[in-house]
């Protein structure tokens, strides 16, 4: 069973951090970072918790506009009808086209393999493959 309320952040297949959304201990989300010095870290504090702002601002930066021109469509896309950054996230994992990061929630199993948007670049030996069948 999937588990929405906490997530690992990915960069390719390396865990960079955890992010409990509602932890036993407190109200707010709790982080736990496992690098340092790399300008995509979830927070600037290696560990602890953060504001639903600061959540808020993250989710922003992996979710396209609400004013985007096809925003309707890639909505519709995803079987939604109202803009929503979590149900958005949930849907695409925070995969975006200009870097390898990505959400793997609890209890899932996938890879960057799985939610890559560019396997030309990162796994071309999976076109081949798909062109022989």
């Amino acid at each position: 069973m999937i588990d929405y309320m906490e997530f690992d952040v990915m960069f390719f297949d390396d865990i960079i951090a955890n992010v409990q959304l509602k932890p036993q201990d407190s109200s707010l989300p709790y982080v736990k970072n496992f690098i340092t010095g790399f300008n995509k870290q979830f927070s600037p504090t290696m560990e602890g918790p953060i504001t639903v702002e600061e959540l808020e601002k993250w989710l922003k930066w992996r979710t396209f506009p609400p004013t985007r021109a096809n925003a309707k469509e890639l909505l519709a896309a995803l079987g939604m009808q109202a803009f929503n950054r979590w149900g958005i996230v949930r849907k695409t994992h925070g995969v975006m086209a200009d870097d390898e990061i990505w959400l793997r929630f609890k209890g899932e199993h996938l890879t960057h393999r799985d939610v890559c948007l560019r396997k030309d670049t990162y796994y071309p030996e999976d076109l081949v493959d798909d062109q022989l069948r």
